[in-house]
């Protein structure tokens, strides 16, 4: 594209804007393309994941591909991505504990949340995980979203919190001027006129595109027909290898055109490059004043913004593989139907027929008609130069495979030792290792823009002072409990400290311990479920302040190994049954946890997961003050002012306690009162 090819329209700061913004746009997309097309490039890298080899350049007639490229790219993400992460927030300058674990809790709730959206969080992340791995490195933007949608005739609101999107690698357009994401980043997407305007009628406050008539207009006095070709500038090379169409902007009804978007730290620059026109320059609206782009690239290059993707170090090994697989296949076939040598003159040339029921008419059978011998160059090395090939594949990329000796295959004839197995499976979990510290850095940069958004957006615009989020976990459910946020006084042990005596009851307050005005009654702040498993908490503006740090737990996103449960289950038993851990515990002031550890235990397993179902807790047993007990949690004095019986209560003047007489606290609900 030329760089003055374009005519911009607008006022003068407009024109302006689109100069600098175009200007960053063929330098780009320049960048881009040679990415695209270059050996090795985004295109080599889809055809080794595809398994496809172009047949009308190939030179042998058997087309064979060994799918290592596919395996490992989908076994790795499987590995990593496996689950939902379990960060946590770490409070800093204005941060509490309490702070950090609402905080925690409001990330998780919108990391399940954004499913509404379309698509799984943990979806995105595979995405990008693959893209990183295919195109060397893969972006994503955190913007907030603010949805409406028709309901009942009644517009609402469907969303309202921080998204995540999974940039195109053919539609990403960073500054490749520098190792990171600097400057500017542009992406681009497709629309049409339609879009842009719901967009501007959804908007919270003020339209968000301008000049949309401008655009129409040079729309009109541009061309008739269909609208920009994604073709033209970006061909998908999935589409082309399954000789697929790609049709985006052939429809005629509903016009696309190609807008990009400048996102700079101060400045969000939106345009239509094709077209000349600058639909939205506005300041930042971030209060982080960031580049809202995360970044994911597993092997950096230094002097380079994309670095290596995964195949680059086998690329000429796995191409020569398929040329030696394809050259055996081809020495198999012609084995299995050799050549013929046909004297002429001596057979009838009409009776010649390749079947094994023909009847062939010739002068002297044997010699006329005699079979080519030719060497098996290719078929007596087969085995040990394939097996070679595939050691030196999986070692280069770090995987691990007991059908194939890398030590020496000629020897061991494809078996390996338990030795080598070890080594190839640490040699992996290394590699997996060093990717798990890139994969976290970049999930910690999507969290910490969510929260900075969530601290800025989550109450504005709307007259809602309280937001209910649903909380699930028994770790969580315990910390609000243990915190106090779902406790109502009086407390039972508060009653019964009164009924008792020993507490004052001017001491014991009313209502919620952490009390919040919903619509207009006051409600605990935490509501947990009566399963234990689950509840709902209240957000206030005062939660979201302060200053915190996710710690992602990355570990907890790898799909769960034999050996990972084994290592767990050992812990655990060796807590629980060595007795020398248990004096030394003692000797600290301590004890294990026997009920939490064993449902650890069994949830380690992934075969029990509710493990808390299988534990009840026995009745209580209370000493009286003569020495007396009984079950039940429920004291039964049989002499004293209380009364006397098996159980009974009486209702004697002078009783302190509350209850009816004659009824019998052993069947009672609730607290029960003495």
């Amino acid at each position: 594209m030329a760089k003055n090819s374009i005519t911009p329209v607008g006022t003068k700061d407009e024109i302006k804007a689109f100069e600098e913004v175009q200007s960053h746009y063929t330098m780009a997309r320049e960048d881009l393309e040679h990415r695209i097309q270059m050996k090795d490039g985004f295109d080599d890298a889809d055809k080794m994941v595809a398994s496809f080899i172009d047949e009308a350049k190939w030179p042998y007639r058997s087309v064979v591909y060994d799918p290592i490229p596919h395996t490992v790219i989908l076994e790795k993400s499987a590995r990593l991505v496996g689950n939902k992460p379990r960060g946590r927030m770490v409070p800093r300058e204005g941060g509490d504990t309490l702070g950090s674990y609402i905080n925690n809790e409001l990330l998780s709730f919108q990391w399940d949340d954004n499913a509404r959206l379309g698509e799984s969080m943990i979806s995105k992340w595979i995405k990008m995980d693959q893209g990183a791995r295919k195109y060397r490195k893969k972006f994503g933007l955190c913007l907030w979203r603010y949805e409406t949608r028709k309901i009942d005739g009644k517009r609402v609101v469907f969303y309202d919190g921080p998204d995540f999107k999974v940039c195109k690698s053919r539609d990403s357009l960073p500054n490749p001027s520098y190792e990171t994401v600097q400057k500017w980043f542009q992406y681009r997407e497709y629309f049409t006129i339609d879009d842009l305007e719901k967009t501007n009628n959804a908007a919270r406050t003020e339209p968000v595109y301008k000049n949309l008539d401008k655009l129409r207009e040079v729309l009109r006095s541009e061309r008739k027909g269909k609208g920009d070709l994604r073709e033209t500038v970006s061909l998908s090379k999935n589409k082309s290898m399954r000789g697929l169409t790609d049709y985006l902007g052939q429809d005629e009804v509903f016009k696309t055109i190609e807008i990009v978007t400048e996102y700079r730290p101060d400045r969000w620059i939106t345009f239509a490059p094709r077209h000349g026109v600058v639909i939205r320059d506005i300041p930042n609206p971030y209060r982080h004043q960031e580049i809202p782009v995360v970044e994911l690239g597993y092997y950096p290059l230094e002097d380079d913004l994309y670095g290596e993707n995964e195949l680059e170090a086998v690329a000429k090994l796995v191409r020569s593989k398929n040329a030696h697989l394809s050259a055996y296949s081809d020495e198999i076939a012609i084995r299995l139907r050799p050549p013929l040598m046909v004297n002429p003159t001596g057979v009838r040339m009409h009776t010649l027929e390749y079947v094994p029921e023909a009847k062939w008419l010739m002068n002297e059978p044997g010699k006329d008609v005699q079979q080519m011998n030719f060497e098996a160059a290719v078929s007596a090395n087969f085995n040990s130069i394939n097996n070679i090939m595939t050691g030196m594949a999986l070692n280069a990329l770090g995987e691990s495979s007991q059908g194939v000796s890398s030590i020496n295959p000629q020897q061991d004839s494809g078996r390996v030792t338990a030795t080598e197995v070890k080594d190839t499976a640490f040699t992996r979990n290394v590699r997996d290792n060093m990717n798990q510290i890139y994969l976290s850095e970049a999930l910690k940069r999507q969290m910490m823009l969510w929260h900075s958004m969530n601290q800025q957006f989550m109450f504005q615009g709307s007259a809602e002072r309280a937001k209910i989020i649903r909380i699930v976990g028994r770790d969580a459910v315990e910390f609000f409990n243990r915190s106090g946020l779902s406790t109502i006084h009086p407390t039972s042990e508060e009653v019964m400290g009164v009924a008792s005596g020993t507490m004052d009851p001017a001491m014991v307050g009313s209502g919620p311990e952490f009390a919040v005005d919903l619509d207009g009654a006051e409600v605990p702040k935490f509501q947990p479920d009566a399963n234990g498993e689950g509840g709902n908490l209240i957000l206030e503006p005062g939660d979201l302040q302060g200053m915190y740090d996710y710690q992602p737990d990355i570990e907890s996103m790898r799909a769960p190994s034999q050996e990972q449960v084994e290592n767990k289950l050992t812990a655990i038993l060796a807590t629980v049954t060595n007795p020398t851990v248990i004096q030394l515990l003692q000797a600290e002031g301590k004890r294990p946890k026997i009920t939490e550890l064993l449902v650890k235990m069994f949830e380690a397993t992934n075969v029990i997961k509710d493990a808390e179902a299988y534990f009840e807790d026995l009745p209580q047993t209370q000493t009286l003050p003569n020495d007396q007990t009984v079950a039940g949690g429920v004291q039964t004095p049989t002499t004293g002012p209380m009364g006397q019986g098996n159980g009974g209560v009486s209702g004697m003047e002078g009783s302190n306690s509350p209850m009816a007489p004659g009824q019998n606290p052993q069947l009672m609900g609730g607290p029960q009162i003495l």
